[in-house]
């Protein structure tokens, strides 16, 4: 049985995404481990039967906690009595928080802050365990709208959170502390660290202590995330096992030393070590590394042989037991993978490495290799050069970072103001850190973009991915490294080849709110084209009311969708018209894209932004060109022919100076209106009297004073795609559009009801679809 446990585990893996994923894949995983285990490893019935046995027991004990994942609230409710659980942010004019309600039932609460004065007083006043009666209305979690999105609603329902309490009016007259638990207790010790290093310590500083103290990356500048991500080095911004093992390890040896014996420290980090968790957050790295480190005490105390793979193991079916939801954690995923390849990998290491520096090599490829297919699945791409930056900053932030932000921390507790100097001269220490983790984010190829691979890629990359640690493990020298690691590399290229040549286009209506953004790709490598960026108008705020990381359609909408969709490069960026809605999210397209065209509208005036984005395209080598009537181009079977603007001072006015565009794409004639009003498209119908077109992209959201019964008379479109933001405040699409697009038989898709829209094609052939049925 000793060295089995990975196989248990992974039938308790197959057990729970039979019942919470899908069903078919998971019982044919489940077929095939038997099939493998029978015929190489020689497995009895007995093992067999226990096998299928934890896999069917997993099966249940998932069923049952996907039955009880109901909520305790019809959503008419308005009178709440909370709890304040440990996650309380406040940002900007925002509370946001996790509380419990009377009945047990976890919430998110939202409330926002009227004045500064305000804002200090619930900074220093909300704290974990915080009892309130409030009044509030209860809505649910956005849900998906673009496709290979983030689905805030399951994300909260996989942590057992189904509403969001919106509280207008929140007074700390009507709360009271309540009498604290023992975790409680732990929430608020956690809570009071990160509130006095937010107060004491600069803003570089304390948001890095208080994410490697205390497991809580909020404070950390959004910019030093985006480099470390971009160099795979974010996981050193959280409280890893290496860090965990770490600390345990000084402990024990400092016991050791003072002369408390060897079973009393063992006793004692069975007694600490829980607390750490709590103290860090529970994350699921930290909670593997504890339960890990406590397992095995207990064997080596209890005198049991149990190789580290069976503990690691034990330690996964009893955390999934507990919480079958877990799996779907990335930190869970991330961390029972990467510490489960380099044990098994651990006894090859000695043999093939000579020296510390290829030791360290090989430690971090075989965490990258082994953590490829879950970067490409939730995060699209994969840093070439972490090999070498982990080999720099593993041991920095091992050595350095955590242990000195942490004796800081407490020096600081004890001497006050007299240890100012000290924060001062290691906050300088980050500011070089960061600045050079900044600088080398910026090595050209540093970043390897492929997308979300498809459900065949993912089991290519497991096979070949468990293929090459076998073979390594028997085979010895460079050559046969080389060899055996073309593997995996061809799983690589297979995934890049599907991704960026495939036989199939789409045109997708990107849903970005109250804005236009539409991605053209064309098949097989042909082009991709984003038509608008959307955006949002953002009003000048008092200083206290800015949040740290703002809401950026470009940033947080449009680039992950073209990553996960291996687009690395954009062959031309069309700006319709300068209004913000359509322009606002240029500047994250030109810092994460390979943008190699920008086309704009020829207007008499151009508008701030338009001079912003001309500016900063010159500046980063970008061909920019005013385009208007005439001009057009071809790529394979696609055709593109810009209608508007013409050469009349009237067309080039407002929303009328809108690019107007016709094209012919998977089968389809497409006429995208920008924001072109009833004028504009008077003066496309004078010009081009037969036009007629299949698709519509209804001009200014389907404003009243767009969409024309003469343009769709003469354009007889048989759909009309629609962007307009949910409940927007200007009433889009207005309803005598909607009037007129069903008198004359066109059938509608809008962004407000179905979410993005995608044309999906191969050829001449094509179908729609949407994320929101």
């Amino acid at each position: 049985m000793k060295g089995n446990g990975i196989y248990f585990a992974f039938a308790s893996l197959l057990g729970i995404t039979a019942a919470l994923a899908d069903r078919m894949v998971s019982f044919i995983g489940l077929c095939l481990l038997v099939i493998l285990l029978m015929s190489y490893k020689k497995w009895h019935a007995g093992l067999i039967a226990i096998l299928v046995v934890i896999s069917v027991f997993m099966y249940f004990r998932s069923e049952i906690a996907e039955r009880n994942q109901v909520t305790q609230f019809r959503g008419d409710e308005t009178e709440f009595t909370i709890t304040f659980q440990d996650k309380i942010k406040v940002d900007g004019d925002l509370l946001s928080a996790e509380v419990k309600t009377s009945t047990g039932e976890l919430m998110m609460m939202r409330y926002e802050i009227s004045s500064e004065i305000e804002k200090e007083v619930l900074t220093d006043e909300v704290r974990p365990g915080l009892n309130c009666s409030v009044r509030g209305q209860l809505k649910e979690p956005s849900s998906v709208t673009n496709p290979n999105g983030f689905d805030y609603r399951l994300y909260l329902q996989r942590n057992r959170i189904y509403w969001i309490l919106v509280v207008p009016d929140f007074s700390l007259t009507q709360c009271s502390s309540k009498v604290s638990s023992p975790i409680t207790f732990f929430q608020k010790l956690r809570f009071n660290g990160i509130s006095y290093l937010n107060d004491h310590f600069p803003d570089q500083s304390a948001g890095l202590a208080a994410a490697l103290i205390f497991g809580d990356r909020n404070g950390i500048d959004h910019d030093v995330i985006t480099s470390y991500e971009r160099l795979g080095i974010v996981h050193l911004l959280a409280i890893s096992g290496l860090h965990v093992a770490m600390l345990a390890g000084i402990i024990y040896y400092l016991g050791l030393r003072i002369g408390i014996t060897r079973e009393r420290m063992t006793h004692f980090l069975f007694i600490i070590l829980p607390i750490y968790a709590l103290l860090t957050g529970a994350a699921p790295s930290v909670n593997r590394s504890v339960l890990m480190l406590m397992l095995a005490l207990a064997v080596k105390k209890f005198h049991f042989h149990l190789p580290t793979s069976d503990i690691i193991s034990a330690v996964f079916i009893g955390y999934v037991l507990i919480s079958p939801y877990a799996i779907f954690d990335i930190g869970l995923q991330l961390s029972f993978l990467i510490t489960l390849s380099l044990i098994l990998s651990a006894q090859n290491l000695p043999k093939k490495a000579q020296n510390s520096m290829v030791l360290a090599l090989q430690t971090s490829f075989i965490c990258l290799l082994s953590s490829l297919p879950i970067m490409f699945y939730y995060f699209y791409e994969v840093s070439l050069i972490s090999l070498f930056v982990n080999i720099i900053y593993i041991p920095l932030y091992s050595w350095i970072m955590m242990p000195g932000l942490m004796l800081l921390y407490f020096v600081h507790l004890g001497a006050g103001e007299k240890a100012e100097f000290l924060v001062t001269i290691f906050d300088l220490f980050t500011q070089l850190v960061n600045a050079v983790s900044d600088w080398l984010s910026e090595v050209p190829f540093a970043v390897l973009t492929l997308g979300i691979p498809s459900n065949l890629v993912l089991i290519l990359y497991a096979a070949a991915i468990i293929s090459f640690f076998a073979l390594w493990e028997k085979r010895s020298g460079s050559k046969s490294f080389v060899r055996i690691l073309l593997l995996p590399a061809s799983v690589v290229f297979i995934h890049y080849a599907v991704n960026s040549f495939s036989p199939y286009g789409e045109v997708t209506m990107i849903d970005v709110g109250q804005g236009d953004s539409i991605f053209i790709q064309l098949p097989y490598g042909q082009g991709n084209y984003l038509i608008d960026t959307g955006g949002l108008f953002r009003f000048p705020e008092e200083k206290w009311r800015e949040r740290k990381k703002p809401f950026e359609i470009g940033r947080d909408t449009i680039v992950p969708f073209l990553k996960s969709k291996g687009v690395r490069t954009l062959d031309k960026l069309m700006i319709t018209h300068g209004d913000v809605d359509h322009i606002g999210g240029s500047e994250a397209i030109l810092n994460e894209m390979d943008v190699k065209e920008v086309l704009m509208a020829a207007e008499a005036e151009p508008s701030e932004a338009e001079r912003k984005l001309e500016a900063a395209s010159i500046n980063n080598d970008i061909e920019v060109h005013n385009v208007q009537a005439g001009i057009g181009w071809k790529s394979g079977q696609s055709f593109f022919h810009i209608m508007l603007p013409g050469e009349s001072p009237e067309s080039m006015e407002e929303n009328n100076g809108s690019i107007v565009m016709y094209a012919e794409i998977g089968g389809l004639r497409w006429l995208f209106m920008g924001d072109a009003e009833e004028s504009g498209e008077k003066l496309l119908i004078d010009h081009y009297g037969n036009l007629r077109a299949d698709v519509l992209k209804v001009g200014h959201h389907g404003s009243k004073t767009s969409t024309s019964i003469e343009l769709l008379q003469t354009v007889q479109p048989q759909y009309a795609l629609i962007s307009a933001g949910r409940n927007n405040l200007y009433g889009h699409p207005h309803g005598e559009v909607i009037d007129k697009l069903n008198e004359e038989k066109t059938f509608i898709l809008r962004t407000d009801l179905h979410g993005a829209i995608t044309y999906k094609f191969k050829g001449g052939q094509g179908t729609f679809f949407t994320v929101i049925p």
